[in-house]
């Protein structure tokens, strides 16, 4: 049934995708928005540690596991050993690097500099191991199916598994920040650093950890989504600025804020291009700068609109606060 030039069940086919999408803005906005909190370090290395849980998932899977497991078996290898290796490497890049930053009198700018540096090197250094083609990483044959088929709507199993691991990762991250610990001095820390300090916290540990969390998350993230896309080193270029603005939008200091602006923007990502299939556009705008190939492209651009509108109504995005997660 048409609504508007656009046919129903394709409607439902981009509300899926934007759900699959949103899920992956999800993860990455928890892991850069703690790290952010806590620290107060703008990680624009983000993209590039989501880039290389990627190329480390296409290594294990398909040039070393994959032969001998099954591509089944080492799938599921790949999706168990990614956020650890990438845990490991995130603590080693903060303990090696960012922690020699802490104490300087220009931290945040500092480490905006390393950060940037490190997504300006570990792409080239990606393309030197690997080549510059994009790399495929298949999906693996037991999730290779469809739930659901009508019409042009396929719910595929793989995009389904994304978004049922995405949901009970949450619900860990969750668990982590307000039923442990650990999460307890994370939403302190991220309040008042000073006081915990004083309370005799060994707050370097805790950074440590928070660090190497939110870098196992964008590593994590990035195996999920390369069986959809080629694995390529500038795969992180794009998705850095859109999980800033997720950021930004759902709000800083707050745990339902990656969530909402994930869920959000990965909704407006995937029902842009429906815009300038609508029998509005078609009929009256066709030929114009902003007809139907306008739209076809225009996610980013109205991702953007809908930051500086947020911004200008609520500057600390729709759920932002002074102080720790809650």
């Amino acid at each position: 049934m048409p609504y508007g030039g656009v046919v129903f069940d394709e409607l439902l086919q981009h509300l899926f995708l934007g759900l699959v999408q949103g899920a992956i803005y999800v993860l990455l906005a928890l892991g850069l928005s703690i790290i952010f909190g806590l620290m107060g370090i703008i990680n624009f290395g983000h993209g590039v540690f989501y880039m290389l849980g990627a190329y480390v998932g296409f290594t294990m899977v398909q040039l070393l596991f994959a032969p001998l497991l099954g591509a089944n078996a080492a799938f599921v290898v790949a999706l168990a050993a990614v956020p650890l290796i990438m845990f490991g490497i995130g603590v080693a890049f903060e303990r090696l690097v960012i922690s020699r930053i802490y104490n300087t009198p220009n931290a945040r700018f500092s480490g905006v500099l390393i950060t940037f540096g490190l997504s300006i090197f570990l792409p080239d250094f990606i393309r030197m191991v690997y080549g510059r083609p994009g790399r495929p990483f298949a999906i693996p044959p037991f999730l290779a199916t469809s739930l659901l088929e009508i019409g042009t709507l396929n719910i595929s199993a793989y995009r389904t598994f994304i978004v049922a691991v995405a949901a009970v990762l949450v619900v860990l991250i969750w668990a982590l920040l307000y039923r442990t610990n650990l999460g307890m001095v994370i939403r302190a820390g991220t309040s008042n650093n000073t006081m915990v300090q004083v309370l005799g916290i060994n707050v370097s540990k805790v950074w440590t950890q928070t660090f190497g969390l939110g870098i196992a998350l964008a590593g994590f993230s990035g195996v999920m989504i390369s069986p959809l896309f080629a694995v390529e080193p500038t795969m992180g270029d794009a998705i850095l600025i859109q999980t800033f603005i997720v950021v930004v939008v759902g709000g800083m200091g707050s745990f339902i804020g990656p969530v909402i602006g994930g869920l959000l923007i990965g909704q407006i990502w995937a029902l842009t291009p429906l815009v300038g299939r609508t029998q509005f556009v078609v009929q009256h705008l066709s030929g114009t700068l902003i007809g139907p190939a306008f739209w076809e492209k225009a996610s980013d651009i109205l991702l953007f609109i809908v930051m500086a509108l947020i911004l200008l109504l609520r500057p600390r995005g729709l759920f932002g606060q002074e102080g720790a997660f809650d």
